[in-house]
């Protein structure tokens, strides 16, 4: 080949590009915000809730009648875990105010919850209600309870306290074992209405009462509206008017109803954060208004196991009957009715799935037109 003959054009050889490397996108700002954010609150609700515990805590021995070791004025079964076992009680709601020397029962109340179902019955019993049961002497319901505190001042009262005679007493009547007893007195309950900052009802109709004598003046007008302690202790205790224009009577199933709205209404303001983070105050009027015969440690398990116990779990039966002067003649199925719920609940059976549960409704779904139920004296 000649040297002169001219080469074939050389091909350039093209760059080799390497594929382009995908960078990671780190995380977007607004999650590392929304993460943050979040990491602060659970830190603060881990702080407080630790603080809660610890306030709590020292707030126990003054609300318990026993102590850990089972001594004290009242008789407990301390082997008895509400963590992990049902247990019953009663609920007895005090009207004591130094204007009027004595004890006013005004609120009887038998209880049951269990851990595993979550679910909770509350049976309100009319205040004069006719009590016979035993070898008790009959009489108004609401009259043993400070009976047995004047035959325990005189030394005459067989059990180891009032509350104990009312375990009793009352578990014959319901044909149950009754473990604990409470009582609260109503400035309690005032106290914790307005620690919470006032409850949302729906007054079922005007109500107007006043007794200069201990100083009570009920006024309260018709309609859904906020209320405080006072107003709310007044809503749930009105029987009867003494004024000018009179308002409209009601019954002691009335009465029974609208406590159980009250306290659905102060259970889920309790569990809400509004409530959550008025805590203290509410433990401060309990520890001055509330004692019950659990020990510390068996109170921290039931707050604990029952601090979110769904609303819809906590069925409320009020058991009402006929009036005869002077007395509430309880109606027998009812009370039959409420026996069984209270001993499905503490066998495990579920109220809430039971079809044609007597406890299916509850108290905001139920009339107070004053039709049934039991008129009452003041």
């Amino acid at each position: 080949m000649s040297s002169k003959t001219p080469l074939p054009p050389r091909q350039i050889a093209r760059k080799q590009t390497k594929p382009a490397v995908k960078k990671r996108k780190g995380m977007p700002t607004w999650l590392k915000w929304l993460l943050t954010i979040i990491m602060i609150v659970l830190i603060v609700i881990i702080g407080y809730a630790t603080y809660i515990l610890l306030y709590g805590n020292s707030k126990l021995d003054t609300i318990s009648t026993v102590t850990n070791k089972g001594g004290g004025s009242s008789t407990v079964t301390e082997t008895l875990s509400p963590q992990t076992e049902p247990f019953s009680f009663i609920l007895m709601g005090i009207d004591y105010r130094k204007e009027l020397p004595g004890l006013r029962t005004d609120v009887v109340m038998v209880g049951a919850l269990h851990p595993k179902t979550k679910e909770a019955v509350l049976v309100s019993l009319p205040r004069d209600t006719y009590f016979q049961v035993g070898e008790y002497r009959a009489d108004k319901l609401n009259h043993f309870y400070p009976k047995f505190h004047e035959m325990k001042k005189h030394n005459t009262l067989e059990s180891a306290s009032p509350e104990d005679e009312m375990k009793i007493m009352l578990g014959q009547y319901l044909g149950m074992k009754l473990d604990h007893a409470a009582v609260i007195n109503f400035q309690g309950f005032v106290d914790v209405v307005n620690a919470l900052g006032g409850i949302e009802v729906n007054v079922d109709q005007n109500m107007c009462y006043r007794d200069r004598a201990d100083g009570t003046n009920i006024n309260l007008k018709a309609g859904f509206q906020e209320i405080d302690g006072q107003q709310a202790l007044d809503f749930v205790r009105y029987r009867k008017s003494n004024c000018r224009p009179m308002t409209k009577g009601t019954t002691d199933f009335d009465r029974n109803m609208r406590q159980n709205a009250v306290l659905q209404e102060l259970v889920g303001k309790m569990q809400s954060l509004g409530g959550i983070t008025k805590v203290t105050s509410i433990i401060d009027a309990l520890a001055d208004n509330f004692k019950m015969d659990m020990t510390p440690d068996q109170m921290r398990s039931s707050i604990m196991t029952y601090l979110d116990i769904n609303r819809k779990n906590i069925h409320y039966i009020s058991v009402d009957g006929e009036w005869k002067s002077p007395y509430i003649y309880i109606n027998d199925t009812k009370l039959q009715e409420a026996k069984q719920a209270l001993n499905d609940v503490l066998a495990g059976k579920s109220l809430t799935t039971s079809a044609g549960s007597s406890t299916s409704g509850n108290s905001n779904g139920t009339s107070l037109d004053g039709s049934t139920g039991a008129k009452g004296d003041n």
